[in-house]
């Protein structure tokens, strides 16, 4: 019943396709309220909104917010697909989060006051050369994976019964992830939501991070484990089980980025990237190396 429910709706191409349209006319909707909220702000001021309605680059923030949401079902998408695109997934979650704090730090920049620009300039920079780097490493991260799907798929056999089983269980798992994800999007916009009315600033709008994708990266730890665990069920390849070991570390290190402070948040995030990318490319080797060598 519950695989039937998978692949029958939530997770089908034309699910995903309706999905998308609603999240990009959502997000359209919320930029263009933000912005006419910012301009009646002008001739209407409205109280304790300094931060909030500051600039009209702050409506940029919203509707990055909603497609947030659209790439995180995307991860949970691909999950029965594909381990190695569900974790350049949450790469990619995690450097859109980093181009949502750009515009962030961009408004937050006073260059008349010396002070701020000390604050925040350094902080500006951090972020930019985090997502140029990110960039590369998930493009890296994606040509080595086309590479060994193909490789593993050619040795193993895509319709091997241990690979079916396998995918069937990533199935039950990603559906389970998208009920969760479900509910703690909607608490964690009630919640964003009461307390950005009580606040009146930006800066409860930011720490939308730590209300959703914090707790989301820790439920993928969870599902990146059991991942690896079910793994065991179905092969005793060493290569493949380092991987997914690797990409639990990955994730950790992802999560830990979240309630980093100065520098060390982008050093985590380069950190994990590389670390899942070189470790995917060893596996990928010694695969290779594998099937090469006469048994």
């Amino acid at each position: 019943m519950i695989s039937a429910l998978n692949l029958g709706y939530f997770f089908t191409p034309q699910f995903r396709d309706l999905f998308s349209k609603v999240t990009l006319y959502i997000a359209i909707i919320s930029f263009l309220i933000h912005l006419v909220l910012y301009f009646v702000n002008i001739y209407y001021p409205i109280e304790h909104t300094e931060k909030l309605l500051s600039s009209p680059i702050n409506a940029i923030y919203t509707p990055f917010s909603f497609l947030l949401a659209y790439e995180a079902y995307l991860l949970l998408y691909y999950l029965p697909q594909s381990t190695s695109i569900y974790i350049g997934k949450q790469y990619e979650i995690i450097t859109l989060i980093l181009i949502r704090g750009v515009f962030k730090d961009i408004t937050n920049l006073n260059l008349e006051i010396s002070d701020s620009v000390g604050q925040f300039y350094n902080k500006l920079w951090y972020d930019l050369g985090t997502v140029i780097i990110v960039f590369g490493l998930i493009f890296v991260f994606y040509k080595i994976s086309k590479r060994y799907n193909t490789v593993y798929m050619n040795a193993k056999g895509a319709e091997s019964p241990a690979i079916q089983k396998f995918i069937f269980a990533k199935k039950i798992l990603s559906f389970f992830l998208f009920v969760i994800s479900f509910i703690l999007a909607a608490y964690s916009l009630v919640d964003w939501i009461l307390n950005s009315s009580a606040e009146h600033n930006i800066q409860t709008a930011i720490d939308i991070n730590g209300v959703f994708f914090e707790h989301f990266f820790s439920f993928l730890i969870i599902s990146d484990v059991i991942i690896l665990l079910l793994s065991l069920f179905y092969t005793d390849d060493y290569s493949l089980i380092i991987r997914n070991s690797s990409f639990v570390i990955s994730t950790i290190l992802l999560k830990l980025s979240f309630s980093a402070v100065g520098l060390m948040e982008q050093i985590l995030i380069i950190v994990g990237v590389s670390f899942g990318l070189v470790m995917h490319a060893l596996s990928n080797l010694f695969e290779k190396l594998k099937i090469s060598t006469p048994q």
